[in-house]
């Protein structure tokens, strides 16, 4: 008799509430931008990523080919997705004996991890992945932000290239 009166006493109130009452509402926290060093971190650590990626399908004898989306016309005018393979150049070169180096890349630029060297050498090609790895672990703890900036540094100031007119 007692479970009955409370199972009709949780009905009663379940019906004096609205259904947003049964939700837990809280203020939204706002999205902020991470730091410099944290985008430059994320976007190597794509890179990286990309040429993990690329290496294992090297070593397992398979293409590793990367698609972008893009907007393509058909003769009617009409506009549809279509995937588009995206061309990804390998970072690492394999010298004489088997011995491979790879060049740690930011965008376009070398990353010098140390004065005047710039790659990692391999004894073999089956070892890249897991310097890879390594360097995702580097990245990730922010043991490549000064190298980051100084190549950074070596783009240049991005400068107006608007033309005054002389009076």
């Amino acid at each position: 008799m007692l479970g009955y009166i409370l199972t009709t006493d949780v009905m009663l109130l379940e019906a004096k509430m609205g259904v947003l009452d049964k939700l837990k509402i809280v203020a939204m926290v706002t999205k902020t931008k991470g730091t410099v060093e944290h985008e430059r971190r994320k976007k190597l650590a794509g890179q990286l990523t990309e040429q993990l990626k690329l290496a294992e399908a090297a070593l397992g004898g398979v293409a590793y080919q990367r698609t972008k989306a893009a907007w393509d016309t058909d003769a009617d005018g009409n506009r549809y997705r279509v995937q588009r393979p995206v061309k990804l150049r390998q970072w690492w070169t394999v010298g004489d004996g088997g011995v491979a180096q790879f060049g740690v890349r930011y965008g376009a630029v070398p990353l010098q991890l140390q004065p005047g060297k710039a790659a990692v050498e391999v004894a073999k090609l089956a070892d890249l992945p897991a310097v890879i790895k390594t360097l995702l672990q580097a990245d990730e703890a922010g043991e490549l932000d000064a190298a980051v900036a100084a190549a950074m540094g070596l783009r240049g100031a991005k400068t107006d290239k608007t033309v005054t007119a002389k009076a």
